[in-house]
């Protein structure tokens, strides 16, 4: 069965000063460049968009907060932000990765570094989530044992856990190389 996922497009990104993806297609900033875990990791936790990847959501709603919040100057009805439609049919021929299993399938053993687990509260995660409006979750020091004196820190934050939280909140897909342009099915335009 097709798949439909979306792709945002901020104004003065990458893709917004492309032609129109629906006669062009997609393509990735580096699309023969290595692809590993650390490589996908740092594609969705640091936003390098020097990679093979091209992150897609499931998500309508997460799309049109990407083309938005991630324009370079404030979308009008002149210069707006898009989105995407990707269609997929069953036998598209692409390399298609959810993240978060392949980030999970590296993470069996929660006793070994590195690791997804930290060692805030439970609200850290929040600052996680969205670390520009909840950001002084991270920043919290870690509670410790009464009458133990370690030096004053926040929680943990490793590449595995944000990796695995914003591929969860963006219901991201990732797709390697390339999408033809047959597979982009229709534009949205976005602006205040």
């Amino acid at each position: 069965m097709p798949c439909r996922l979306y792709k945002g497009v901020g104004v003065g990104t990458f893709l917004h000063s492309a032609p129109d993806l629906r006669a062009h297609g997609i393509n990735a900033h580096m699309p023969t460049a290595h692809r590993d875990t650390t490589t996908i990791m740092e594609h969705i936790a640091r936003g390098t968009t020097r990679s093979p990847c091209i992150s897609l959501t499931r998500s309508y709603g997460v799309a049109v907060d990407y083309a938005i919040d991630f324009s370079r100057t404030t979308p009008t009805a002149a210069t707006p932000a898009f989105v995407y439609e990707i269609t997929l049919p069953d036998s598209h021929g692409m390399i298609v990765i959810d993240p978060v299993a392949h980030v999970a399938a590296d993470l069996t053993d929660p006793l070994v570094m590195p690791s997804y687990h930290h060692d805030g509260d439970m609200e850290f995660l929040l600052g996680v989530v969205d670390p520009h409006k909840m950001g002084a979750h991270l920043n919290t020091l870690i509670r410790t044992p009464k009458g133990s004196t370690p030096t004053p820190r926040p929680a943990n934050l490793s590449l595995q856990l944000e990796t695995l939280v914003r591929a969860l909140r963006d219901a991201e897909i990732l797709i390697i190389g390339a999408i033809p342009a047959a597979y982009v099915t229709d534009r949205h335009e976005w602006w205040y």
